[in-house]
């Protein structure tokens, strides 16, 4: 069906008559009539009953129509919205910021994909902890944030992005080396390199522990490090012992830099998150950045 004679089927309901319709949409009765009857032509049967006073009723199959008319309108114009948000994402420049481990190993090819969409848009992203991405959100220095863990910092919206795990890694000569599990027990003593607090795999660490009654001795934390490749160089050292996701241990384990391990009956497992504050969702590009990301991570 013809979507103008959609749109005139509904304006002649909503405004009770053929020369109300025709005077809101500023055309002709004539035109208005000429457009009800070929669709009444189209479907073989009549879509409306003239009342008095030029008033007007649907029949059954008008009915139906007006259904199918007013769902069609939404949807199209539904449409309108999202082709014109894609017009208006060609050019411009979007602001991420991350916390080490989205920022280095999952965005990179996020990003990639994202730019070879559109080619014209240019990308910031600065990689920093976990609550320093909230704090540039809120400070709106920030489009959109990728984070490790949750944060409770108020006006702030979170989606889950994709699942991640920690992993304990030591030096390949360790005597937890070569050992798939550990227990909590035996860390009790060991030089311990962690990230900083307000890093998402110390915090999700420390929950973890929490969860299970535990928790490291301060006497035991030998280095707090900025980022999680300084992390790696230290235990590769022998300077300690560190928690690190397994996606950034996964070359220096490879290559026999370094040993993971787990810990016997501490779920290390996290979530790493979308951040963003949901009335930047108006903005076209930080929308369909959204949609792009939660598309390529669908489970």
């Amino acid at each position: 069906m013809n979507l103008q004679h959609l749109s005139t089927l509904v304006s002649i309901v909503e405004h009770g008559s053929l020369s109300a319709a025709a005077r809101a949409k500023g055309v002709s009765q004539p035109a208005v009539t000429k457009q009800v009857q070929r669709m009444e032509a189209e479907i073989g049967m009549a879509l409306l009953v003239r009342g008095s006073k030029r008033q007007v009723a649907l029949t059954p199959a008008g009915e139906r129509v007006l259904a199918f008319a007013r769902e069609t309108m939404v949807r199209f114009e539904a449409l309108e919205r999202e082709l014109a948000a894609l017009k208006t994402v060609d050019h411009g420049t979007l602001s991420l910021a991350a916390s080490t481990i989205p920022g280095e190993y999952v965005l990179p090819a996020l990003l990639a994909a994202f730019r070879r969409e559109y080619p014209q848009l240019e990308i910031q992203m600065t990689v920093s902890d976990t609550s320093d991405v909230a704090t540039r959100l809120l400070a709106n220095q920030a489009d959109v944030g990728v984070i490790g863990s949750t944060t409770q910092r108020p006006g702030l919206r979170l989606e889950r992005m994709v699942s991640d795990e920690i992993v304990l890694v030591v030096p390949p000569g360790h005597p937890f080396a070569g050992r798939e599990q550990v227990n909590v027990e035996e860390l009790r003593g060991q030089p311990f390199i962690l990230r900083e607090e307000g890093s998402g795999t110390r915090r999700s660490v420390e929950a973890a522990l929490g969860a299970a009654g535990v928790s490291l001795p301060k006497e035991d934390i030998g280095f707090t490090l900025g980022s999680t490749q300084a992390v790696l160089q230290a235990v590769a050292q022998g300077l300690g012992v560190g928690f690190v996701s397994a996606r950034a241990s996964a070359q220096a384990q490879a290559s026999g830099h370094l040993a993971c391990v787990r810990l016997s009956g501490i779920d290390l497992h996290r979530s790493l998150y979308l951040a963003y504050l949901p009335k930047r969702i108006g903005d076209p590009l930080v929308a369909r950045f959204l949609e792009f990301a939660r598309s390529r991570f669908a489970e």
